[in-house]
C-alpha cells in the first residue's frame, strides 16, 4: 500500500487540476480521485478532518461543473468519501448540501441526488441485529446535519442574524414542490427508520402531510408524498399511529374538505392499508366509514371490530 504523504500528494495533484478549463481533465482527475477514495490507501482520511472537508468542498464545486459527465463523476466520488469521513466532516457536508437544494441558481436536483447519495452509502442498521456503531454514527450525523432541513426552516448559517432557510419540503413560490426532497426523505426512512427518533418521525410525517393537504401540489409530487408517508407509518409506534389516524378522521371531517383533498386521504389510507396491514387492521373500523362514503356505499353494513 502507498504511504500516506504519496496518497496526499496524489489527491493534491488531482484536486489541483478540477480547476482546469479542460473538462475531460477535470472528469480523468475525478475518475483517478474515485479509484483512490476506493483503495485501502485513503483510509488515513477517517482522521484527517481537514484532508476530508477539503476533498468535500472539491467535490462540492464539482457539482456545479456546466458539463454532466464531470458532475456524474462527482456524484459517485461522493459514496466512498464519506465512509472515510470523520463525523463532524460528514455533518458539515450533509448540512451544505442541504443549503444548495435552496439554491436559485443552480440545478437542486444535483445536491438533492449527492444527498440520496450519501445516505445509501453509509452503513445502516441491519434487520434483526444491534445497530453497529458505524451506523449510529452515520444515523448522528443525518439526524444533525439533515433532518432538521427536511422538517422545516433552520437559521440561516450565512445570512444576516435571525433569517432563516426554508425547509426543503416547503412550497418555493417560483417551484412548488419539491419531488427530490421527499425522495431524499424516502431513502432516509429507507436506510434509518429503525433507529429515527418518534419526534422526528413525526415531523417528517407532518411535512409530508402538509404536501397532501395542498391541493395545489401536482401529480408527481403527490405520488412521492405518498410514497412517503407508508415508508414511515412501518416504524411508527402504536400510540403514533393512532394519533396519525386521529388527524385523518379530522380531514375527513373538514366542512372544507375538496375532491381532490379528500381523493389524496384515501390514497394515504390505501397506502398504509398496503404497506403496514398488521398495524393498519385495528384502525380499520375508524376509518373504512369514508372510504365507503366516498365511493357512494353508505349503506353498507358497519364494519365490526
Amino acid at each position: 500500500m502507498a504511504d500516506r504523504h504519496s496518497v496526499q500528494l496524489s489527491l493534491n495533484s488531482l484536486l489541483s487540476k478540477l480547476g482546469d478549463p479542460d473538462p475531460d481533465m477535470r472528469y480523468m482527475s475525478l475518475n483517478d480521485l474515485l479509484g483512490i477514495l476506493n483503495s485501502p490507501s485513503s483510509t488515513f482520511l477517517a482522521h484527517d478532518q481537514g484532508g476530508a472537508s477539503a476533498l468535500a468542498e472539491c467535490l462540492l464545486k464539482a457539482l456545479d461543473d456546466q458539463h454532466g459527465d464531470v458532475q456524474n463523476q462527482a456524484l459517485k466520488c461522493l459514496g466512498p468519501l464519506v465512509l472515510r469521513m470523520p463525523f463532524e466532516s460528514l455533518a458539515s457536508l450533509l448540512e451544505k448540501l442541504t443549503n444548495l437544494t435552496a439554491s436559485q441558481t443552480i440545478d437542486t436536483s444535483v445536491p438533492n441526488t449527492a444527498l440520496r447519495y450519501i445516505v445509501t452509502a453509509l452503513p445502516r442498521p441491519q434487520a434483526g441485529q444491534p445497530p453497529s456503531q458505524e451506523a449510529i454514527m452515520a444515523y448522528s450525523a443525518v439526524s444533525r446535519g439533515l433532518i432538521p432541513r427536511l422538517t422545516g426552516p433552520t437559521p440561516s448559517p450565512t445570512s444576516r442574524r435571525g433569517s432563516i432557510v426554508k425547509g426543503m419540503l416547503e412550497k418555493d413560490p417560483s417551484k412548488g414542490f419539491s419531488s427530490d426532497a421527499i425522495d431524499v426523505l424516502i431513502q432516509v426512512v429507507t436506510c434509518f427508520g429503525p433507529l429515527l427518533k418518534e419526534s422526528e418521525l413525526t415531523a417528517l410525517q407532518n411535512s409530508v402531510m402538509s404536501i397532501i393537504d395542498n391541493d395545489t401540489a401536482g401529480t408527481v409530487v403527490t405520488k412521492r408524498a405518498l410514497a412517503a408517508i407508508s415508508a414511515l407509518v412501518l416504524h411508527f409506534s402504536d400510540a403514533q399511529l393512532s394519533a396519525f389516524v386521529g388527524g385523518l378522521v379530522q380531514r375527513f371531517n373538514s366542512p372544507h374538505l375538496s375532491t381532490v383533498h379528500r381523493r389524496h386521504l384515501i390514497a394515504v389510507v390505501g397506502g398504509i392499508a398496503k404497506s403496514a396491514p398488521a398495524k393498519f387492521g385495528p384502525h380499520l373500523p375508524t376509518l373504512a366509514q369514508f372510504i365507503f362514503s366516498a365511493v357512494g356505499e353508505d349503506n353498507l353494513p358497519q364494519v365490526s371490530h
